[in-house]
């Protein structure tokens, strides 16, 4: 009887044991998007650490690399040393760099501009309202959006390759 009563709890734990260790799969990149390509990108206004407010749709008429990104988050800072350069070298009549800073405050947002060296403007999204319209997880997550307002491509945590890809579209739009 005991070694019945012993078994049986046994069994229980491993069950209750192997049951906690299967985890749910991350929902993907695509689960995680709000907004697709070809959408008029949603519409909002930000504050940004150059004291503008900027509306997207302010923007129309310019091709905007709209870009969400956490300043805890080692991707983000890469993306941004693997672009900065690049960005400063198009025409900013045609075309607007306009990272966000997704559910970070103002003075988190500036500690990260001025400890990495970054001259371009940054909005912030204390709150997280904008980037919820696009999405729901992940960073860095890029969204080119033309002159008319539509989203033409999106990435999520992209590749080097991919950036690369991003910034000749860009090219190829404001030439």
């Amino acid at each position: 009887m005991k070694c019945r009563l012993l078994h049986r709890l046994t069994l229980t734990l491993v069950a209750i044991t192997l049951g906690a260790c299967i985890e749910s799969p991350d929902p993907s990149y695509e689960q995680t998007t709000r907004v697709r390509v070809g959408d008029l990108a949603p519409a909002f206004v930000v504050e940004t650490l150059d004291d503008q407010t900027i509306s997207l749709d302010d923007l129309r008429g310019r091709v905007v690399l709209l870009t969400f990104f956490s300043s805890a988050c080692p991707d983000c800072h890469a993306q941004f040393e693997h672009i900065k350069s690049r960005i400063a070298a198009f025409d900013s009549s045609k075309f607007c760099f306009l990272p966000i800073a997704r559910n970070e405050k103002r003075a988190t947002v500036e500690q990260f501009r001025l400890e990495n060296g970054y001259t371009f403007d940054m909005g912030f999204d204390p709150e997280g309202e904008i980037y919820a319209l696009y999405a729901t997880r992940y960073v860095p997550r890029n969204y080119l959006i033309d002159s008319d307002g539509h989203v033409l491509s999106i990435s999520a945590e992209p590749t080097e390759q991919q950036l690369n890809e991003l910034l000749e579209k860009i090219f190829q739009l404001t030439r």
